[in-house]
């Protein structure tokens, strides 16, 4: 693929809206049917660099067969490393420019995921891609596709022709050049250049960006090919491949109330078209990325077959529930969960993830009916602290949270935890008793590992020496390294350890 950076590796990120779970959900919140997953289904993800999400998704649904396609080698041979640790034998990788996707040997599939690549390739290569998919995406199926996006990248874009000049005669790879670009830009906006006084979407920019790995960096500013594009643009394109736009994966975006400020509720409830919403939806948001899905003809659901799809999922906290944050903000638009009904569903998913079906049969929601307590449940997920569950859970007793030692469940996060810990400031890890992958914590995925390696008195000791082994090393006030690693030991375990066994990540030693 002409203009694509590939003297430098990828991130190793897990990106928990490809699971077929979430995505099965989002279709069918926007009214479209879901594929089916029990009998076995077929996966493909597109740019799949180091092969995080495939593998994680892989351990999850075994009676999945999972495909990672990616132009780079370093890529595959790290995924492919992975799957082969885990010993996952539904995980293939392929090194394979998208030019060629449509003569390679593939199968027709349920889901094909691409993260980020499609505004970083070149025409033809998107061209190419729209023809796999729809030679190669089955009836009904359905596509993630994620991208920069304009008005959002409108005043960063001139950011990025600055940093290519900047950087033309800089010696180095291109993640040196992203460091180099990065050190001029904030350089820039520290000394109040009148394009940051000007942009402020520009200056809050390289804020973020900074707080981002280097190889996110030189991917997003120095591929020949990056561009961002109008929504309208991607969804006419997806047409042209037989693929209809079906909703948002970043979840608040489904709903008016919390796509805009009220004072645009009336616009967008008069928007004629789906297209029509979205692109009025991204001026008004000053939108900068989407995360797209599209269904690939598929079925319309009657509104009492979605009702039921909903109900039958099952949706269960992604945090402790004294960390829930009951007031979230999407832009200028606060959701507060204050009311009864939120805190009785909440109380609910503390012990454990349910269907909708059973949390509408509770003594004390049986009084709002099923059509309220689904409502609630939707704007719920829309935080992003509720989540779409591949099965229920049961949150664990005192005996188990009180164990003297326990073991890590599956061999891919035992994989993870082996090549990438402490490289990063969080890991994905897969759930697998609640079917879900979640990025967590470093920190608290070494309290984890080293709750495994120790038994409970000797935790902070082993974390201490897997820190000096790493030559890394925890700045406190006084020094007092070891009394700050217990403290924060007792933090985990009071806050996150319970997570750990509810998902199936870990569980008490037998």
């Amino acid at each position: 693929m002409s203009g694509y950076v590939t003297d430098t590796p990828y991130t190793w990120g897990f990106y928990g809206e490809l699971s077929p779970v979430y995505l099965n959900f989002i279709s069918a919140l926007n009214g479209q049917g879901p594929r089916p997953l029990d009998d076995g289904f077929t996966y493909c993800e597109l740019g799949c660099g180091n092969g995080v999400s495939v593998n994680i998704l892989a351990e999850l649904f075994p009676q999945g067969q999972f495909t990672g396609i990616d132009l780079m080698g370093e890529h595959i041979e790290a995924a492919a490393g992975i799957a082969g640790d885990a010993g996952l034998n539904n995980a293939v990788f392929q090194e394979l420019d998208f030019n060629d996707l449509t003569e390679a040997d593939l199968p027709p599939f349920d889901f094909i995921t691409l993260h980020g690549v499609y505004s970083w390739i070149d025409p033809d290569a998107r061209e190419a891609l729209r023809a796999f998919l729809k030679s190669n995406l089955k009836d009904g199926g359905i596509a993630y596709v994620s991208y920069d996006t304009l008005p959002g990248w409108a005043a960063i874009a001139p950011l990025r022709d600055l940093v290519l000049d900047h950087t033309k005669d800089t010696a180095g790879d291109t993640r040196t050049k992203a460091q180099a670009g990065l050190d001029f830009l904030q350089f820039l906006k520290d000394n109040k250049a009148g394009y940051f006084a000007d942009n402020p979407p520009a200056a809050a920019f390289v804020d973020e960006i900074a707080k981002h790995d280097m190889t996110y960096v030189a991917h997003e500013f120095f591929g020949e090919a990056v561009k961002p594009y109008y929504f309208h643009q991607v969804a006419t394109e997806m047409r042209s491949a037989g693929l209809n736009y079906s909703g948002s994966a970043i979840p608040h975006l489904n709903f008016v109330d919390l796509a805009a400020p009220a004072e645009f509720h009336d616009l967008l409830k008069k928007s004629a078209t789906r297209i029509e919403f979205e692109t009025h939806g991204d001026f008004i948001r000053n939108q900068r990325f989407r995360k797209d899905v599209f269904v690939k003809g598929g079925k319309n659901l009657a509104e009492a077959e979605q009702a039921d799809i909903l109900m039958d999922t099952p949706f269960g906290l992604a945090c402790a529930l004294d960390q829930f944050n009951r007031t979230v903000m999407f832009g200028d638009v606060e959701l507060n969960y204050a009311a009864d009904l939120f805190g009785n569903v909440l109380e609910h998913l503390a012990a454990g993830a349910k269907r909708g079906r059973d949390l509408a049969e509770m003594d004390d929601l049986k009084s709002y009916g099923p059509e309220l307590v689904m409502d609630a449940i939707r704007f719920l997920t829309a935080g992003g602290q509720v989540l779409p569950f591949a099965a229920k859970t049961t949150a664990p007793g005192e005996a188990a949270l009180t164990a003297d030692r326990y073991e890590l469940i599956g061999e891919v996060n035992l994989s993870h935890l082996k090549k990438r810990l402490l490289t990063q400031p969080a890991i994905g890890l897969a759930g697998g008793s609640a079917g879900i992958g979640i990025e967590v914590a470093m920190a608290d995925a070494l309290f984890a590992l080293c709750s495994v390696e120790s038994n409970r008195d000797g935790v902070a000791d082993w974390a201490f020496n897997r820190l000096l082994e790493s030559g890394r090393e925890m700045v406190v006030e006084g020094g007092n390294e070891a009394q700050a690693l217990a403290e924060a030991v007792d933090k985990f375990r009071a806050s996150r350890l319970a997570k750990f066994l509810e998902l199936g990540i870990l569980a008490p030693a037998s």
